[in-house]
């Protein structure tokens, strides 16, 4: 039990520190910032785990691990388990998802044609402005290369495409034929 209310207040801390961090300055690279943050939490954790009695002194008897060892691994996976499968997630699609984007500017804007919500996406910046964002930070990453107006896969982006191609069709999330 000790684990699971430690792996809670890790969570609850980060999730705290991020959006202080993002609501006090632009981060360009928010999943990276959000991992990093993650990675500087772990030992922090580690030496509260360790620091604090197995009880935290109110636990009954009944609800400690009696291995401090085994207890410190379980809450590590515990908190990496929420923090990279639930925050980061939620994050990333709060930030990135691109119908999530285009239902809230349906509910800002009001029902519109097809034409218009390309048009009004991204708060009014377009559908234009996500592709090249997108496409910015394909480049910034070393993933394509652009010579004039084409744009190239990367050895890196081959491989990262690769093994994404062979995750979708692996997980059937992969729509083209």
């Amino acid at each position: 039990m000790k684990s699971l209310l430690l792996a809670g207040a890790a969570t609850a801390t980060s999730v705290l520190a991020v959006t202080m961090i993002f609501q006090s300055r632009r981060v360009e690279r928010r999943a990276a910032t959000m991992v990093t943050l993650f990675v500087i939490t772990l030992p922090v954790f580690a030496l509260v785990h360790l620091v604090t009695p197995r009880d935290l002194g109110f636990l009954p008897v009944w609800l400690t691990e009696p291995s401090r060892g085994a207890d410190l691994v379980f809450g590590l996976v515990l908190y990496t388990a929420v923090f990279l499968g639930g925050v980061l997630q939620l994050y990333n699609l709060a930030d990135r998802g691109f119908s999530l984007r285009i239902l809230i500017d349906l509910d800002e804007l009001g029902p519109m044609s097809v034409a218009a919500v390309a048009k009004a996406y991204g708060a009014g910046q377009g559908i234009a402005w996500m592709y090249g964002k997108r496409l910015d930070g394909l480049l910034r990453q070393g993933l394509v290369h652009l010579d004039e107006d084409v744009v190239r896969l990367s050895d890196s982006g081959g491989r990262t495409a690769r093994v994404f191609d062979g995750l979708q069709r692996f997980l059937r999330l992969n729509h083209s034929p």
